[in-house]
């Protein structure tokens, strides 16, 4: 097993063990917490939980947690015309609200939708999807690739630290989800990729904005 932080590549990785049969590290130096590769599910497996998911726009709450976060984008990004629905899963709901708003939306996810687009991007947004990334470094490196100049980056994942005790914390036993991020790994990725965190509320949602 790796000793070795999957985003930072710093060896100061510690293991954290909890009852549910599943193995974690946890990053001294970014504050990264994540799930050896020996312990991910399948690509099929994965996919097949995916689509279990009513993730639909006829489900209203999901919609609704979507329309929350295209008005923080209104308050918090200026300028935005291009947006990308990064890991969109197997219904692109939120490319088709943000089209509704307005938005020039294309949608990318690579198990559904794996043809990477070729154009940049004023905005890249990828909601509860950071969780499920496998190599978080490339997936970061893809998205600052094809991100404008003085582009925007708004995620939303849960952040571990909000939660008093991980070990008894339900997001973590999801099998699909194998990265857990906080306040410290987003500084720690503001400052890698160029990018200055401009809104980030208490629980799961942030917006980083590329240096010009």
């Amino acid at each position: 097993m790796s000793r070795e932080c999957i985003l930072c590549n710093s060896g100061s990785v510690f293991p954290l063990e909890f009852q549910n049969n599943r193995k974690y590290l946890k990053c001294g130096n970014c504050d990264l917490i994540f799930v050896p590769e020996n312990l991910h599910l399948s690509v099929e497996n994965e996919a097949a939980r995916y689509r279990l998911h009513e993730n639909s726009l006829s489900n209203e709450g999901y919609a609704g947690m979507f329309l929350e976060k295209i008005s923080l984008i209104g308050a918090h990004c200026g300028g935005v015309h291009s947006v990308l629905d990064y890991g969109c899963g197997p219904e692109p709901v939120l490319a088709l609200l943000m089209k509704k708003e307005g938005f020039d939306c294309d949608f990318y996810d690579p198990i559904f939708f794996p043809l990477f687009p070729e154009r940049s991007f004023d905005l890249v947004i990828s909601t509860e999807v950071f969780e499920h990334f496998r190599d978080v470094r490339t997936e970061i490196e893809n998205i600052r690739s094809i991100l404008a100049p003085s582009g925007f980056l708004a995620v939303m994942t849960s952040f571990h630290d909000t939660i008093q005790d991980f070990g008894k914390w339900w997001y973590r036993t999801d099998p699909t989800h194998i990265c857990f991020f906080s306040w410290r790994t987003f500084e720690w990725i503001a400052y890698k990729f160029g990018f200055e965190i401009i809104y980030k509320n208490k629980k799961n949602f942030i917006i980083l904005k590329l240096g010009s």
